[in-house]
C-alpha cells in the first residue's frame, strides 16, 4: 500500500471515527471539569478543631492533586494550643511501601537556623558565650583582617554583610551542574577548607568592610566555625546538649540519623532543579561541616512542632511586650523570621527552607496565635504554599477571640 492510501485508510472508517469521538469525549468532559471548578461554591468549615482538621487535610490533598508532588506533612498548633498534623502522598517514589507519617525524617533546610539561633541564645544566657567576641579572638579561623571586628551577634543576626552564597566564574560549575546531573550545588562550601577559601574571596572580604543586614548562608556557616572555636565543642554535641535532649526531641540530627532508614523521605525533584521532570529522586545534599549550621538539620515533623510551639510562645510574649509592628524586605530578619502581611492584614513571621529535594516552612500568624509547619519531599519554593494554608487558616480563625465559635466559614 502506497503512503497515500495508508492515509486514507487510517482517516476513514469506524476505528478512526471511534478515536475522534473519543477524543471530543474527553475534551467536553475536560471543559466541564473546568468550568465547574471555577464556579464551585468554597468548601465550608465551622470554626472548631473538626473544621480544622478537615481543612488541614484537605489542604494537603489539595497539594499532592493540584502540584502533581509526592508528600506534604502539615502542622498547625491552634489558638488554644491544640495541635494537628496532617499528611498526604508518598514518602519515597524509589520505595511505595514505605509510609509517609509525622515521624518520617526529612532535612529541614534553613528551619536549621532558628534551632541554631536558640541554641547559641542559650549558651548566651547560661554565660558559656559572649555575643559580642569578635573573629578575631576565635583561634583557628584563619580569616583576611576584613573579619577582625565581625562579631557572633553579628553573624547570629545576619548584619555582617555576606551575601546568601558567593559565586564566582571560578567556581560556578557546581550550580550549572547540579541543575543537569544532580551534582552537589553546595560542593564549594561544604567543607571548613572549602567555607574558609570562599570567605577569603574579594566579593566577600569586600562585603564585610560594609557590615550591613542581608540574608546570609555562609554567615551561618562561619557562626558554627565561631561557635566550635570558642567553647571547644563540635556543633552537633553542642545541639545536641542545649536543645535536642532537653526539649525531648527524638528524630533531629545534623545530617540523616543512624539507624532510622525506614522513616527517611525520598528528596525528589520539583521547581528545582529546572531540567528535571517532577517528582523524580534526587540525591539529598548534606550540607557537611562548612554549612551544617545553615542547613544541615534532618528532623521530623513532630519533633518541629515540639520547636513551634517553643518558638510560638516567645514570639506572642515579646508581641505582648514589644509588637512587631512594621513589614520588612527579604533582608530584614526578625530572629531568622520575615515579618509579613498575610492576604487579610495579618502580621505574620514566616521562616522558609529548601535545599535540593526537599522544602519547608514555619509560619506564626501573630493575631490568631495560630502556628503552621510544612515539610515537603519536593524542591518547591517553600512561602508560596506556607501563605496559601495561613490564608486558608484565616477564613476559619480571623482572629484569635472567635476561636471556637459554630459559625460556618467560607
Amino acid at each position: 500500500m502506497n503512503g497515500s492510501g495508508l492515509l486514507a485508510s487510517m482517516n476513514s472508517g469506524p476505528c478512526f471515527r471511534r478515536r475522534v469521538a473519543h477524543a471530543f469525549a474527553l475534551t467536553a468532559a475536560l471543559l466541564c471539569a473546568l468550568f465547574a471548578t471555577a464556579c464551585s461554591t468554597p468548601r465550608e468549615y465551622p470554626r472548631t478543631e473538626a473544621g480544622v482538621r478537615q481543612l488541614l487535610q484537605d489542604f494537603a490533598d489539595d497539594y499532592i492533586r493540584s502540584t502533581d508532588s509526592v508528600g506534604i506533612v502539615a502542622g498547625v498548633i491552634l489558638p488554644d494550643d491544640a495541635e494537628l498534623i496532617s499528611v498526604s502522598g508518598q514518602s519515597d517514589v524509589l520505595d511505595p511501601e514505605k509510609e509517609l507519617t509525622p515521624d518520617t525524617i526529612f532535612p529541614i533546610g534553613s528551619l536549621t537556623k532558628n534551632m541554631v539561633f536558640e541554641m547559641v541564645t542559650e549558651l548566651e544566657r547560661t554565660g558559656q558565650i559572649d555575643l559580642d567576641t569578635p573573629l578575631k579572638d576565635c583561634p583557628g579561623l584563619d580569616l583576611p583582617p576584613e573579619y577582625d571586628p565581625i562579631t557572633v551577634r553579628d553573624l547570629l543576626l545576619h548584619r555582617s554583610g555576606l551575601p546568601r552564597e558567593s559565586y564566582t566564574l571560578t567556581n560556578l560549575w557546581p550550580v550549572i551542574s547540579a541543575e543537569i546531573w544532580d551534582s552537589n550545588v553546595y560542593e564549594n562550601f561544604c567543607t571548613r577548607e572549602g567555607l574558609l577559601e570562599t570567605l577569603s574571596n574579594s566579593e566577600c572580604r569586600s562585603a564585610v568592610s560594609h557590615p550591613r543586614s542581608r540574608y546570609s548562608n555562609l554567615g551561618y556557616g562561619l557562626l558554627g566555625l565561631a561557635l566550635e572555636s570558642i567553647t571547644g565543642e563540635i556543633v552537633p554535641g553542642l545541639m545536641e546538649r542545649v536543645i535536642i535532649r532537653p526539649w525531648g526531641l527524638q528524630d533531629t540530627s545534623f545530617g540523616p540519623p543512624e539507624g532510622k532508614e525506614d522513616r527517611i523521605a525520598g528528596t525528589h525533584s520539583g521547581d528545582i532543579p529546572f531540567f528535571w521532570f517532577r517528582g523524580r529522586h534526587v540525591r539529598s545534599h548534606y550540607l557537611g561541616e562548612g554549612l551544617r549550621t545553615a542547613g544541615g538539620v534532618w528532623s521530623s515533623a513532630s519533633d518541629q512542632m515540639l520547636c513551634l510551639r517553643k518558638y510560638r510562645e516567645r514570639f506572642l510574649a515579646m508581641d505582648r511586650e514589644h509588637p512587631f509592628d512594621t513589614p520588612r524586605g527579604e533582608d530584614e530578619v526578625h530572629y531568622n523570621y520575615y515579618l509579613v502581611d498575610s492576604p487579610a492584614g495579618h502580621r505574620c513571621l514566616i521562616r522558609y527552607g529548601m535545599t535540593f529535594g526537599v522544602a519547608s516552612f514555619f509560619g506564626i500568624d501573630l493575631d490568631t496565635r495560630v502556628a503552621i509547619l510544612i515539610l515537603r519531599n519536593n524542591c518547591d519554593w517553600p512561602d508560596d504554599v506556607g501563605m496559601d494554608l495561613l490564608e486558608r487558616l484565616e477564613q476559619v480563625i480571623p482572629d484569635a477571640e472567635s476561636w471556637g465559635k459554630e459559625s460556618p466559614a467560607h
